[in-house]
């Protein structure tokens, strides 16, 4: 095993805010990147103020920003613009959410940054690209759920109603596509001869395209006519209460003995009307399971389709999902002692790498917590800062 992470040495100026930024930002650092998170005086991040807190310290905040440095600095401000123009002219990788061109009004203009810092990867995330008629738009998650199939998605086949997922997908699957496109940015760096650096761009709008189209699009994908009407599982996704919870579990990934001898009904294997399970008679085939499944509790209907080798899952409370078996086994779930919020709990990185040391951050900066230790790094005074924070540049 090596001795240092996968990303140790690479800096990272994040100028972003909430969450698509900041989430990338976060996913470098767990990598072994050093990351600097930039926040203006008066005017903290968002995610500060929103959800649970304790000691001033959010769990969104935690969970969008452990393990980085932040500074505070005010960007609309000359000598505030030369501080984040040194922090820029240092880094490795710039990441920024803003809406197109306002980078600029604080000093972080993509082609000046490249051109003092030709290694530099600029990664920008904004709604709908530079280019269109919608790339002016302002956006947030909902609205690119709506306008990218994943609020039609959810449509009740019933009713017809529709449905935005009650968290925040757009923006937590456009930080993984921006991580996806930096690390690609910085291996391409690696590979120039001069180790230049590029801009790279991801616009929610296409990063949930693309993450929407190779299942939920299938039906939309071939244009003109088909060989005949498909099935779209998704669509058959059910769930199914029992006496003391909810299981979740799907016919048409069978296998179908199996499911029928779970349910004591093996004769069903053999009926004519289930032999192939299609839209004609998935339905009919769900209402005998949820009839049978609402007979038992939750352990009893895991315990008879596990025992036929059915792929089936309880429905967790989110206040309970630290405690399921597997996240205990693996350590999916830490929990951490740290300033200022006290005991917390937060999802470990995904990736296990057998040659590279993982990092386990336990601690979220608060606001401007490392103004003062950055500056002295840039080679700032003591006094210059202290004059820096009287004029409100910098707190």
């Amino acid at each position: 095993m090596t001795k240092h992470p996968a990303l140790n040495g690479i800096r990272v100026l994040d100028v972003s805010s909430v969450l698509s930024g900041p989430l990338a930002a976060m996913l470098l650092a767990d990598l072994g990147a050093e990351v600097i998170k930039v926040e203006p005086p008066n005017i903290p991040d968002f995610t500060r103020g929103t959800g649970d807190a304790r000691n001033g310290m959010t769990a969104y905040f935690y969970n969008t920003n452990r393990g980085k440095r932040a500074i505070s600095v005010n960007g609309r401000q000359p000598e505030g613009q030369r501080i984040l123009q040194q922090l820029a002219d240092q880094a490795d990788v710039l990441i920024q959410n803003m809406r197109p061109g306002k980078a600029s009004g604080i000093g972080l203009d993509p082609s000046q940054c490249l051109q003092r810092n030709p290694a530099l990867i600029y990664a920008s995330i904004n709604g709908y690209g530079t280019v269109g008629p919608m790339s002016e738009e302002p956006v947030y998650d909902y609205v690119i759920q709506a306008v990218t199939g994943i609020v039609d998605v959810q449509r009740d086949r019933a009713s017809g109603t529709a449905d935005l997922s009650h968290h925040f997908p757009a923006d937590k699957i456009t930080s993984h596509a921006l991580v996806e496109a930096i690390l690609a940015a910085l291996f391409a760096r690696e590979r120039h001869p001069d180790r230049r650096g590029q801009e790279v761009e991801v616009s929610m709008h296409e990063a949930n395209l693309a993450y929407m189209w190779p299942d939920a699009m299938m039906q939309h994908s071939i244009v003109g006519d088909i060989d005949g009407p498909g099935i779209y599982p998704g669509e058959y996704y059910r769930v199914y209460s029992t006496i003391d919870g909810a299981v979740v579990v799907m016919p048409l990934m069978g296998p179908m003995a199996g499911i029928c001898e779970a349910i004591n009904r093996p004769e069903l294997a053999k009926d004519p009307r289930f032999q192939a399970l299609d839209a004609s008679n998935l339905d009919e085939f769900q209402d005998l399971l949820a009839e049978q499944i609402s007979k038992w509790t939750t352990q009893e209907t895991l315990s008879a389709f596990s025992e036929h080798d059915v792929p089936v899952g309880p429905v967790i409370p989110r206040n309970e999902i630290h405690d399921h078996p597997q996240a205990k086994a693996r350590g999916s779930v830490p929990e951490h002692d740290v300033f200022p919020v006290g005991r917390i709990r937060s999802a470990r990185p995904a990736w296990r790498m057998k040659e590279t040391p993982e990092l386990l951050h336990q601690g979220a900066p608060t606001m401007g917590e490392h103004t003062d230790v950055v500056l002295a790094e840039l080679g700032y005074l003591p006094e210059e800062i202290a004059a820096l924070r009287q004029v409100g540049t910098v707190a």
